[in-house]
């Protein structure tokens, strides 16, 4: 008989999620050197082997969702194949959807173009964060160079999945008032959208790329902390700054951008001793305009920011309330429940953080980029994804869209970049 386990709170809501975006996560890495691939599939197994989530089918039961543990081999969810085309296959790998009914929940593609390299994850989102994601990806490097060494000793972390581990950093007072949070901080009155086309059956995954170069990073960053700001109020006031001018809102008019926050900042250890999972919450900031000029966006950024920092349950609101909804009902009344009440973002934000090339580092071989980005949305919904290597900025916009939708993308990115020009402009 084959093993079972409970579906947890995330994964339950990661699936409820699929009427908006498809539940994958994406992570791309480019090397100049050779791989083994033996190696590489060697510790891929070992890992995939170790969180059972990943090789499990999701059974959404109309009472009580569950995982059951499936056969599978490694071919099932590694391939590698050589290329003349090295970004158009690593992206088309990329963009696609593992099925829900898949044997395994993760997809990694090992692709050779002369002496580069290009490894492309695809993960369910309901198996893990993108926190768990670099996590993975970071112990499979390492995996990897002791494989390389003629070393067994592979691992990676295991214990719960459950949600309230969140709560494990928290002294017992703090923890009592994180679990009595049932505001309902999805709901929220602006119905601003991205100017995208109407969705259509032409519409496929699309992820649509910009980079920012190191040295013009680097001005920014320089110019905002002149005027003591973070490098999210920052990029934040850019982007708000950038929706305001191709008219996503007007002055006067209230955004709510929800960002995404990891939420192990609260956990023991920072979640080192739980199992892969989702621990990601959210934060709100909302503006009513961005002022006449970048200076005085920074400033009002910075302000609707202020709130959120000083908050030492950032992010843990409304945790308590998904908590009740499915404790109280079976499960196919508590989705119900849970989307009548729950505004899914119409625009959002992710800063994932930066790629350090030596903690991805295969044996000798150090990447020399790297990207990561979250689920594709499908319209009318968008996030904004950031990640930084070596001071290089990879923003990024997965949608399900057409041609069109991309001309609109690559513009809105044309007046982010100008935006950044204008913050360095402040400083000088």
């Amino acid at each position: 008989m084959k093993k079972v386990f409970k579906a947890e709170m995330w994964d339950k809501m990661q699936y409820l999620f699929r009427n908006y975006y498809d539940r994958m996560m994406h992570c791309v890495l480019y090397y100049d050197g050779e791989i083994d691939e033996e190696a590489l599939k060697r510790v891929l197994a070992f890992q995939i082997d170790a969180a059972p989530v990943l090789h499990s089918r999701y059974h959404n039961n109309f009472i009580k969702p569950y995982w059951v543990v499936s056969d599978w081999k490694v071919e099932d969810a590694f391939s590698a194949q050589d290329m003349d085309d090295l970004e158009g296959s690593v992206m088309r790998f990329a963009e696609q959807r593992i099925p829900i009914g898949s044997n395994v929940q993760i997809r990694v593609g090992l692709f050779r173009c002369g002496s580069k390299r290009a490894i492309a994850f695809v993960v369910n989102h309901m198996c893990f964060d993108g926190g768990d994601l670099k996590y993975f990806v970071t112990q499979l490097c390492r995996n990897y160079s002791a494989a390389l060494r003629g070393e067994n000793n592979f691992t990676l972390k295991t214990g719960t999945r459950a949600y309230d581990a969140v709560y494990s950093g928290l002294s017992e007072e703090d923890a009592k008032r994180a679990k009595s949070l049932y505001r309902n901080i999805s709901e929220v009155k602006s119905k601003h959208v991205f100017p995208l086309t109407p969705r259509s059956e032409g519409d496929v995954n699309r992820i649509i790329k910009r980079k920012l170069s190191a040295q013009k990073f680097a001005e920014a960053r320089a110019a905002g902390k002149k005027f003591g700001f973070t490098v999210n109020d920052l990029v934040l006031a850019v982007y708000l700054r950038s929706l305001y001018d191709i008219g996503v809102f007007r002055e006067g008019e209230t955004l709510t951008v929800p960002c995404m926050v990891d939420l192990r900042r609260h956990m023991k250890e920072g979640g080192a001793e739980t199992g892969l999972t989702n621990h990601t919450g959210f934060m709100t900031v909302a503006v009513n305009g961005v002022g006449k000029d970048m200076r005085e966006t920074l400033d009002i950024v910075a302000a609707a920011m202020e709130a959120n920092k000083k908050d030492p349950f950032l992010g843990l609101y409304s945790l308590p309330l998904l908590h009740l909804a499915y404790t109280v009902f079976p499960h196919c009344v508590s989705e119900i429940a849970i989307r009548l009440g729950y505004d899914n973002p119409l625009i959002g934000m992710s800063n994932i953080g930066s790629i350090k090339p030596d903690e991805y580092a295969l044996g000798d071989v150090r990447p020399y980029d790297g990207f990561y980005t979250g689920a594709v949305k499908g319209k009318p919904y968008m996030q904004l994804a950031l990640t930084t290597f070596e001071g290089e900025v990879t923003f990024s916009i997965a949608i399900t869209g057409n041609e069109k939708d991309e001309k609109v993308v690559q513009n809105f990115f044309d007046v982010m970049e100008k935006n950044v020009d204008e913050v360095i402009k402040c400083a000088k």
